[in-house]
């Protein structure tokens, strides 16, 4: 078993080995078979090896104690007489299992032969003796019976073992019955396995008892196979077919040149933009006339028209920006058609969408939306803009998002990034401009020659060092510029005060400080001067311009620096500017919410002392507005009760002590009646009273309510301690009586709920001839309460009470 193990045969539960031991089973010692030859201890091999091995073993003797002693005691027995040493000290000597296989020869023999001594036939006939032992049961001296089939061979007892944890050792294993081998009924068939325990298979059950296919690959159907490679290879033409379909459609779409416009589809306005608004020719479209402006904000509030900041033209009813180039002619090559179709593309919030070009010289343009609010330089230069954190934080990660899309787009880069190249619309997002197409754009005449050599100059500040320095740069530039350009943009947001603040230098003159490597540290714009910025925008920015552009951060991580500076806000301004709207509108709504519970607040209060002023049932008619009519009840149960010498007892306190006694008195009683189905009509000095069976009536449930809670009062009254005089006992007397009586409400200001009727004074009278610490029953009371049951009541005698 550790064998196959080694080799792996074991690991997945594919191979098992099934072992015949003609050894004796001991159930004693189950370990010992996971052991190796001379070993005290289960190897970890062994362990894992015996999870795949069931064993078939004879089943274990059932009483072979016995057995074991009575061969034993006969053997010392005439005519054997073998003598054992140890019996004096209650030895014995083992008996293997051949003997009780030779004790069970011998009796089955013996059994035979006594039948066929009783049948009268003959003793020596073999056959006639082995019709009494074949086909029956016998019990054999392993404890079991055992079936003796018509072959004359004894269908042994064999029970299944397998690896089992040891229930005395954790840990541990050993072989145990898993399962026994039962004969049927009917003797003739094989026996079937009866299941004790469960087996732990290595896999998730059994292995199969052959490979699918056989063990030779006979049992496979060979068209299943053709099916397989057939399916395989459908598979792989087919995947070549939606390739080679992907690249067809793709140079379809390539020579479809949908970038491509008709010059004469546009009509552009050919207003420069210094041109003033106002003087724009009435002959201009009408969309021109009233979108190619942007919008400031002054002082006052107030909006009004401002330059035009580009050259725009109408296309299909829209307004969009028109860019020229000079070139004498154009090559449409692949390249060039690639690079246009990934322009079009591209789409992103923060991208100003490329719509098409036209490439019919002379009139070479490129096309793309048009941005209303200008562009972000403009927006900076414009004082009357007033830009806070919000705005701020709203433009800076417009561009972080827009650069981060680009720089994962089949651009990687955008090579001229600055603030006039980042455009504001209507809603105040910024939208990327200027990138790509630069295969259109190669050899073109831009217009730079004509210009101003300081103005050639202004349009590379934002150029990283490295890229100035080298003659060779690449058109579409680098992502590290890209990231240092994006660092200047940071300065000129935060600041106002343009790429490199407020300097007497030229921009030549800036260039050529940046371009030096003497500089230390190297020249770029004072933060000095930037109080009252995030901490986390000024190191940020500081980075960016990094002299080295691999210590330049990528955008997703400018993205996760300027993060605190965004805490709280939406993406741009717009939601912002609902956002706190909806927070003031929730801000409201909770402020109604808070006094609307306050309000629930003192209502239930009120609710509460208007519940001690006046019956609750009363008391809900009078919120609703119903007017309470006086009623009459045929049987109530009324309860009087008095502090007896309370007058001396006050006139010995001080009015304070008084109070204070009164207070915890009836907080002690007020605290008990809550228990019972009454309500207390009032408290006068010393006096109290309650009354049971109104307004809601309970039946004759009313004298038991009060005969109870009497009896609960003069308990607790008992045991009441007083504040100022701690060793005297207070003594209650109590009154009741049952009968009719009148209730309403008397009065508008103070109402309050009071009992008419001789009920009540025939209860005030019960009271006041009473004794301490009784109750003091009235007749009709004393009717009720036998009836109720469960009181104990001892006649006073005739008592004037009136």
């Amino acid at each position: 078993m550790i064998s196959l193990q080694k080799r792996g045969l074991l690991d997945n539960g594919e191979y098992f080995v099934v072992g015949v031991d003609i050894e004796q089973y001991d159930n004693q010692n189950p370990m010992k078979y996971l052991k190796g030859l001379l070993k005290d201890e289960i190897e970890a091999d062994s362990k894992k090896a015996f999870q795949s091995y069931l064993g078939v073993v004879a089943s274990p003797p059932i009483g072979f104690e016995d057995f074991t002693a009575k061969v034993n005691k006969y053997m010392q027995l005439p005519p054997f007489n073998f003598p054992n040493p140890v019996s004096s000290f209650g030895g014995m000597k083992k008996i293997p299992a051949e003997g009780a296989y030779l004790y069970d020869a011998l009796y089955v023999y013996a059994r035979a032969l006594n039948e066929c001594l009783i049948n009268k036939e003959d003793p020596y006939d073999g056959r006639g003796i082995m019709k009494y032992i074949t086909g029956r049961t016998y019990f054999s001296a392993m404890g079991y019976i055992t079936y003796m089939d018509e072959n004359g061979d004894a269908e042994g007892n064999y029970t299944l073992i397998s690896r089992q944890k040891t229930p005395e050792f954790p840990g541990e294993y050993g072989l145990y019955p898993v399962g026994v081998f039962q004969l049927p009924e009917n003797r003739t068939a094989l026996p079937y396995l009866k299941f004790l325990a469960e087996i732990d298979w290595v896999g998730n059950g059994p292995p199969a008892d052959e490979p699918i296919c056989g063990f030779h690959g006979k049992k496979c159907v060979m068209w299943k196979v053709a099916i397989f490679v057939s399916g395989i290879t459908a598979a792989i033409l087919l995947l070549a077919l939606l390739v080679t379909y992907k690249n067809w459609a793709y140079e379809q779409e390539l020579d479809s040149l949908l970038w491509k416009i008709d010059f004469k589809d546009i009509q552009i306005n050919e207003c420069t933009p210094s041109t003033n608004t106002r003087s724009v020719s009435k002959n201009i479209h009408p969309l021109i006339r009233t979108s190619q402006v942007s919008l400031s904000s002054n002082v006052e509030g107030d909006f009004r028209y401002t330059t035009i900041f580009t050259t725009v033209g109408i296309y299909k009813g829209r307004m969009l920006a028109v860019k020229r180039f000079k070139k004498k002619s154009i090559d449409i090559t692949r390249k060039m058609k690639k690079e246009l179709k990934v322009m079009r593309d591209l789409r992103h919030d923060n991208l100003n969408p490329f719509v098409g070009a036209c490439v019919e010289p002379p009139n070479i343009i490129i096309i793309t939306e048009y941005c209303s609010r200008g562009s972000l330089r403009d927006i900076l230069e414009n004082e009357d803009v007033k830009l806070d954190n919000m705005f701020n934080a709203s433009i800076i990660g417009d561009i972080v998002r827009g650069m981060t899309y680009l720089h994962e787009s089949p651009l990687r880069s955008h090579g001229n990034l600055k603030s006039s190249n980042c455009l504001v619309d209507s809603r105040w997002v910024v939208r990327i401009s200027d990138f790509g197409l630069h295969e259109l754009k190669f050899g073109a005449d831009t217009g730079d020659n004509e210009m101003d050599f300081e103005k050639q100059c202004e349009k590379l500040l934002w150029k990283a060092p490295e890229l100035l320095r080298d003659p060779c740069s690449p058109a579409n530039g680098t992502q590290k510029g890209d990231i240092f350009a994006f660092g200047i943009i940071l300065y000129e947001i935060i600041s106002r005060k343009g790429p490199y603040g407020p300097t007497s230098m030229t921009p030549s003159e800036i260039i050529k400080c940046v371009i030096r490597k003497d500089h230390n540290p190297p020249f770029r714009p004072r933060v000095a001067k930037l109080c009252g910025s995030f901490d986390c925008v000024i190191s940020c920015m500081q980075e960016c311009w990094s002299e080295y552009p691999e210590s330049r951060p990528d955008f997703k991580a400018i993205s996760a620096k300027l993060r605190p500076m965004r805490r709280g806000m939406k993406p741009n301004i717009f939601d912002n500017m609902l956002a706190m709207m909806e927070k003031y509108a929730n801000n409201l709504e909770a402020l109604v919410d808070e006094r609307t519970d306050q309000l629930n607040e003192e209502k239930k209060k009120t609710d509460a002392l208007l519940y001690e002023m006046l019956p609750k049932y009363v008391a809900d008619q009078l919120k609703r507005g119903h007017k309470v009519e006086a009623e009459s009840f045929d049987s109530v149960t009324i309860y009087f009760s008095d502090i007896v010498g309370f007058t001396k007892m006050a006139a010995e306190c001080s009015p304070l002590e008084v109070v204070d006694f009164l207070n915890d008195l009836y907080t002690c009683f007020d605290s008990i009646i809550e228990n019972y189905d009454v309500y207390k009509v009032e408290t006068i000095g010393d006096a109290y009273m309650v009354v049971s069976g109104l307004p809601i009536q309970n039946g004759d449930k009313h004298v038991g309510e009060i005969a109870s809670m009497a009896l609960h009062l003069l308990e607790a009254i008992k045991m009441f301690p007083l504040r100022h005089k701690p060793e005297e006992t207070l003594m209650l007397r109590i009154g009741i009586h049952s009968g009719a009586v009148c209730a309403g409400v008397v009065g508008r200001k103070m109402p309050r709920y009071c009992l008419f009727g001789d009920t009540v004074n025939t209860a005030s009278r019960m009271e006041s001839t009473g004794l301490p610490l009784r109750v003091h029953c009235s007749e009709s009371s004393r009717i009720l309460l036998e009836k109720l049951g469960g009181y104990t009541l001892e006649e006073r005698g005739i008592i004037n009470i009136k």
